[in-house]
Parts: structure tokens; sequence; C-alpha cells
């Protein structure tokens, strides 16, 4: 009985001595061409999703434009409302190596989202909440620091803000001095080097701290939890990581219009649409309105569709409710159009002392039809905008508060520059408006708005009959042009005028810049020209000429 016995023993551990050595081999098996897998350990990302919905399609478009496999990424997601997450969840195509959403009931979410990378055994976990937008590189620039617990500079597009707002200076915010600095606390997002001994001692948690007395918050553990250790938290600006959008500070209907105009920023700097949206889910965008006006005009020219195409998107993401109006081109101006116009005697361009170019013609022309267009329709009180603008970062929040305050005041006016080149600083504010201000001598018409009374004063001018460019014509017309003999071509000068401090809107682009396109700066200098009857008219000071283009 016994020697059976034996052998059966020694068989069991024959065949286990066979299968455990053919386990060895295959681990150790030299790894295939492709196999990446040690040189990316696994990551987990805890993320809190904040209740602000407007921001997840592309939040999470960032989410899965990060460089890092798919495959070796855990994410943990914590939400209030997990519809859109769980949405995404199902949605978005197989590649994650696990997927998890969790209620936010956990108080301490940082220490569930650093206990769940340790159960997986990750080698990094990635910590942040839905108000953090990491660039596609930020990951793996941040590995490579090879920091056990770091964190990336974030700036908000508005200014003003930063995860690092309160705990270093300007000269690490402006990236003048790039560097990675060691910090006492950090607010987020943070990157921890799970594979170091060291982590091991680091938590979110007072319980987990033998006779802590110290604030509760989570981020005030972390930190003492790394200083007790002798752990150093880093934060790094050596490279541009992404954004930083709070939402604590703000309303939600605040922060869906500067998360709408950082949007915009986006598309103007660069064209629709650059940036990443989820695959899973629709992108957001405001309801359009028309902020209290008659009517949005967007002036544009036939042969500049992709301008138009811009500006739709950036209006659509700003939401506001606009129409397109054709530009007249000065560059198709003909003979018989420019005989029925007369040049304002004497004029010439201020700067560099040349008569009117066909682009300054025609961009006059194109916002005298405006005028036109809201009289002739009895519209109280319009915007205009042409088509190379872009929204100051609370550019719509400041556009809303000068409605609110022109409503209670009572304020009349006719002209409002939204944006502007102030030529001459003597102005104020104007008492009870938090952003409406005097105007002095400006230039620009990128950006206004106007009354019904405004635009027929404009008209009742005769400003076709003595032309000069518009941004000549406007300070003129509120009276604070410096040039009394152009001044004395009109009366009365009673425009009302005032203007948005800070800007509304600014130029897409400055003079000199990539990118930078103007229909006016290289369009034909008035002269002679042969009329659509063959002969010569003179065009010169005081002679013919059509519109005005006032150069951005």
């Amino acid at each position: 009985m016994f020697i059976p016995r034996l052998i059966w023993f020694l068989l069991q551990c024959f065949f286990f001595c066979i299968l455990f050595s053919e386990f060895i081999c295959a681990t150790n098996f030299p790894r295939g061409e492709g196999d990446y897998r040690h040189l990316y350990r696994p990551l987990c990302v805890g993320i809190k999703v904040n209740d602000n919905e407007h921001v997840l399609s592309y939040f999470m478009g960032m989410v899965e434009e990060l460089r890092y496999p798919k495959d070796r990424m855990h994410i943990l997601f914590f939400a209030s409302k997990p519809n859109s997450i769980s949405e995404w969840m199902k949605q978005f195509p197989r590649g994650f190596y696990r997927l998890t959403l969790l209620s936010d009931k956990f108080e301490n979410w940082r220490e569930e989202a650093l206990l769940f990378g340790r159960s997986k055994s990750c080698g990094f976990v990635l910590i942040m909440d839905s108000d953090c937008f990491l660039l596609r590189d930020s990951l793996r620039q941040l590995i490579s620091l090879d920091k056990l617990a770091v964190s990336p500079l974030l700036v908000s597009p508005c200014g003003g803000q930063s995860n690092v707002h309160g705990l270093l200076g300007d000269e690490f915010v402006s990236g003048r001095a790039k560097n990675a600095v060691q910090v006492y606390y950090s607010n987020g997002p943070l990157l921890i080097d799970l594979s170091r001994m060291d982590s091991s001692y680091l938590t979110f948690d007072q319980n987990n701290i033998l006779n802590y007395r110290g604030s509760g918050d989570p981020i005030d553990v972390f930190a003492f939890s790394a200083f007790a250790m002798n752990i150093p938290i880093f934060f790094s600006n050596l490279h541009n990581y992404g954004f930083y959008i709070g939402s604590n500070a703000l309303s939600k209907t605040e922060h869906m219009a500067v998360f709408g105009t950082f949007l915009a920023d986006w598309v103007s700097n660069v064209g629709p649409m650059p940036f990443p949206v989820s695959s899973a889910l629709q992108p957001w965008y405001p309801v359009p309105i028309k902020f209290g006006f008659d009517r949005i005009y967007l002036i544009n020219l036939q042969r500049r569709p992709e301008r138009l195409a811009k500006m739709r998107e950036v209006l659509r993401l700003v939401g506001l409710d606009f129409n397109r109006f054709e530009a007249v081109d000065g560059q198709n101006l003909t003979g018989h159009e420019l005989s029925t116009i007369r040049f304002l005697p004497g004029f010439e361009d201020p700067y560099f002392k040349r008569p009117m170019k066909k682009g300054e013609i025609g961009c006059f022309l194109s916002h005298f039809k405006v005028w036109e267009d809201i009289v002739q329709n009895g519209h109280q009180r319009a915007i205009v905008l042409e088509d190379d603008v872009r929204f100051s970062p609370n550019g719509t929040l400041i556009l809303k508060r000068i409605i609110e305050d022109l409503t209670r005041t009572r304020l009349e006016w006719d002209l409002i520059y939204l944006g502007r080149k102030r030529i001459v600083s003597d102005e104020a504010f104007v008492p009870g408006h938090r952003f409406l201000s005097s105007v002095a001598y400006s230039h620009w018409t990128l950006g206004y708005a106007i009354s019904g009374t405004g635009a027929r004063k404009l008209i009742a001018a005769r400003p076709l009959e003595r032309l000069l460019t518009l941004d000549e014509f406007l300070p003129i017309m509120y009276n604070r042009h410096p040039n009394a003999k152009w001044s004395a071509h009109f009366s009365p000068r009673d425009l009302r005028a005032f203007a948005a401090f800070p800007s509304v809107v600014e130029p897409e682009r400055y003079t000199n810049q990539p990118g930078y396109v103007s229909d006016t700066e290289g369009s034909e200098v008035m002269g002679e020209f042969e009329g659509d009857s063959g002969d010569v008219v003179d065009v010169g000071h005081g002679s013919f000429a059509f519109e005005t283009k006032e150069e951005l």
C-alpha cells in the first residue's frame, strides 16, 4: 500500500515540475517584436467628474487622446451624475484595459483612487478632476521627469487662475523660470510613481497617520504624509501640459460662458475643430442668443468662405445668434460705383500719408449698408462684427454685464465699441457701470454695438459725399477727433459713444503675426482709374471714391 502511494506522489511531483518549468520558460521567453509592456507600466487614472456636464465631451476627448497605451490604463471615475460617463463607457470602442465607475459618495475619492492603483499593481496613478485638461503628451512628459510625486502647471485661459494659485509666483506661472520646483502640497493633477517603495507611505486619509493633528483636508493630509517621510512633491512648468478651468468660483452659467470662449479661442488660433472631442459623446454647444439685441451682423466677403466657416464655429461656441451680411468687396469696385462718391477734401491717412485704399472704401461701404439695414428694418439696437475677430477670455460675460447695467441705468447711447485700439487715453468709467467707459480718439471697427438712433445719425451725416476712413469718421461723429479741419465738414457731431472695458473682442491676428491676412493693407491705393466709359477719373483728394475699410 505504501509503495503505490509513494509512486503516485512522485508522479504528481514530476508532472508539477514539468508544468512549473513550462511556466517559467513561458514567462521568461524573449519578448516578441512590438511588445511594449516593459516600456509602459500599468497606469491607473482616478478622475473626479464635476457637475459641469457641458465639459465632458471635450474632457473625455482629451482623455482619449492621451498618448499612453490604452491597454495599459485603468480608469476609475467618481461621478455624482453618472449618466454621461456611463454612456461614454458603453459607446467608446474597447481599448482601455479596465473602466470602473463609482458614485462620488466616497468623501475621500483621492484615497480611493490611490488604493485602487495599488490593488491593481499599477506602476503609476494619476489623480485629477474634470477641471483639468491635459494635452496628449503630458503623461509621458511627466513620467520622463522621474519623480515620485509630480504635478503639471495648468493655467486658466481666462487669466488670474492656475492650479498653483497661492503656492508659486508669477515667475513660475509665466514660464519665465522653467523648472520642476519642490513644493509642500499639490492641488492636482498629481502623478505618483507606485513602483517606488516610499510611495507606500503616501496617503490622503488622516486615519492612516498616527497622532495626526492637522487639517482633515485630503490635500493637507497627503502633504503631511510626504513631508513626514521626506518625500518631495514637485510642480513642473517645463512643458505646456494643458489648461485649468476652475468651476468652484463660477456659477454654471458663467462656467459655460468661459468654457465656450476658451473653445472658441482654439478655433480662432487653429480653425474648426482643433479641440479634441470624444468619439462617444456629442459635443456641447450653448443655446444661441442675441443678448437682448435685435440682430447680430457678421460682415463677410464672399471670397472669404474660410473666415465664415471659422466664425460660424466661434460664434456657435460663444452662443451668439448671428446673421451673415455680405461685405462690399473693394477690389471689385467699378468706375461707375466710385464715381458716385467723393473723398473728404485734403484727407490722407494720418500714419502713411496716402489716399484711401480700395479695401478701406469697401469696408466703409459694408458698414454703411449695415446701418441702412438697421434703419430699414426698424432695429432698436444691433451688434456689428467683422469676420476676423476673436473673443476675449471673459468676452460674453462682459457683454452680458454691460447689457444688464444699460437696462438698469437706462443710459442713452448710440455706439459702444466692443473692441478697439485706444489712441488717446483720456477716458473714465461710466458711473453705475462695471464694464463701460467713456471713449476718446480710438480706432478699429472690428466689433461694436449700435442703436437705431446711432445708425440714423451716421447715415444723416452723408459720409459718402466726403469720404474718409471709418476709423476717422466715427471719432469725428462723437466729437473726439484731434483734426478740427476734418471734423468741421460734419455737423452735428453728437453721437453718444462709449467703449467696453476690458474689450469684448479683439483682432484674431495682429500685423506681422503668423496667419495675419488683411483685405485692406494689400489693396490698391486710390489714384487715377479708368471709368466704365473709358474716361480717366481723378480720385485724389477731393475727388471721387467709394467706401472705407478701417484696418485691423
